[in-house]
């Protein structure tokens, strides 16, 4: 019974970091998008200009 109960605290605890893991990696995902369409629009005032 303990073994059970240790074993599914250990398979909770995995898929605990799985989803941490995979909430950063969507977190970096759309920070780099952003910068990417900031300077996208950077680029487009500044060809305006010209």
């Amino acid at each position: 019974m303990l073994q059970t109960g240790s074993s599914n605290l250990t398979l909770a605890d995995t898929n605990e970091e799985a989803a941490n893991s995979q909430a950063l990696s969507t977190r970096q995902s759309i920070a780099v998008s952003a910068l990417s369409l900031a300077n996208q629009s950077q680029a487009s005032v500044l060809q305006l200009l010209r």
